[in-house]
């Protein structure tokens, strides 16, 4: 296992092939070559393409409350320029679909109940979630000698997965668990440098999804300006995500300071025997004390692994990511519903940006770019 509590300074702020050496980590130039994964089957919400205006998309969601996400530019363009729609890990959303909860709150059945008691009943979402341009989706990654008949149809207990082309994903680490469903997911992240130009939008995380991509759990650092969740252009911050449907659940947000370390924690109780559970997400600034947390009663199982993600919604160049050009994870420690669960990640680049590149073991990840 890679430990990394007493030396976080040095992988944040030492040249990239001097702090990959002092974890153990080889450089991806320098990388073996690596077996081809197994296939996993990952079925996942595929966005509908439709040439329709926005406006005529709003109240029309299909039946069965499975996510609605729709794959249009002129309707992405139109949601953008009316300043009414927010960035999430899954899309764009419309602001009324995202709803913002108290540290401890607890959401349950479409219900949030704040700690002082009171309740608020959740509406479904009238609105799609919009697909980022070409954005990818992932899916089972089959070998290159497997026969094209039987590609992407085997289904072993698990194994890796993977993104593929396009949209905002730069960097990815997929697995898939099942049979077994996931019970906990904790793993430290280090806070990068701030960007040399302020104006990007950067999501770094590490979350739980359900097989049928409908249901998210993760805690998110980001850094930019995202609507009404953070207005300030130029900080990183820590925000639980909960997204379900076409709705959108948030914890406060927490301000984090570079080369701070963080804790994210998802973890379950009271599962029943399908794997439906009570979870908290929880993200820890050991750095500066703050906590984020809040609680999500899950009517899913949990079993597709994002172990590190690099998701950059909105950016013009290089120059707007972290010149440090390093995001590193840590320290991940996972359980089932079978006992520990040592993933068997697959890795992709669906959008290989500024050289991008992304290494990941059983218990860490680096994604490396050049700013």
């Amino acid at each position: 296992m890679i430990k990394c509590r007493l030396n976080w300074t040095i992988w944040l702020f030492a040249p990239v092939a001097v702090a990959m050496a002092a974890f153990g980590v080889v450089a991806p130039a320098q990388a073996q070559p690596t077996p081809p994964p197994r296939v996993i089957a990952t079925p996942i919400a595929t966005p509908t393409t439709t040439a329709q205006s926005l406006q005529s998309l709003v109240g029309h969601a299909p039946a069965g409350g499975k996510r609605w996400i729709v794959s249009d530019s002129v309707a992405y363009g139109q949601a953008v320029k009316s300043g009414k729609w927010v960035h999430t890990p899954s899309g764009l959303s419309y602001t009324g679909c995202v709803f913002h909860v108290s540290n401890h709150a607890t959401v349950r059945n479409g219900l949030i109940t704040l700690p002082s008691g009171a309740t608020k009943q959740l509406k479904p979402c009238e609105y799609p979630t919009l697909a980022y341009p070409g954005a990818a989706k992932p899916a089972a990654v089959a070998p290159t000698a497997a026969p094209a008949a039987t590609a992407g149809l085997i289904t072993p207990a698990g194994g890796p997965c993977a993104f593929g082309s396009g949209g905002d994903y730069w960097a990815a680490s997929c697995y898939g668990s099942q049979p077994t469903w996931v019970t906990s997911m904790t793993q430290k992240q280090a806070v990068p440098n701030d960007p040399t130009k302020d104006g990007a939008l950067i999501f770094l995380w590490g979350g739980l999804e359900d097989a049928n991509g409908d249901t998210l759990l993760q805690d998110v650092l980001t850094w930019g300006a995202n609507g009404n969740i953070v207005t300030n252009p130029n900080i990183w911050y820590v925000t639980p995500w909960y997204l379900w449907s076409n709705n959108s659940v948030i914890g406060a947000s927490i301000h984090v300071g570079v080369a701070d370390t963080l804790v994210m924690a998802l973890t379950a109780s009271n599962c029943n025997g399908s794997g439906d559970c009570t979870w908290v997400l929880q993200a820890t600034d050991e750095t500066n004390g703050l906590v984020t947390s809040y609680t999500v009663g899950s009517e899913v199982n949990f079993t597709l692994v994002l172990g590190a993600v690099m998701e950059v919604p909105t950016a013009q160049g290089c120059v707007e990511t972290p010149p440090n050009g390093h995001a590193a994870f840590r320290d991940l420690v996972m359980t089932g519903n079978t006992g520990t669960i040592t993933p068997d990640f697959g890795t992709s680049t669906p959008d290989p940006q500024c050289s991008v590149s992304i290494t990941q073991s059983s218990t860490g990840a680096d994604i490396l770019w050049k700013a």
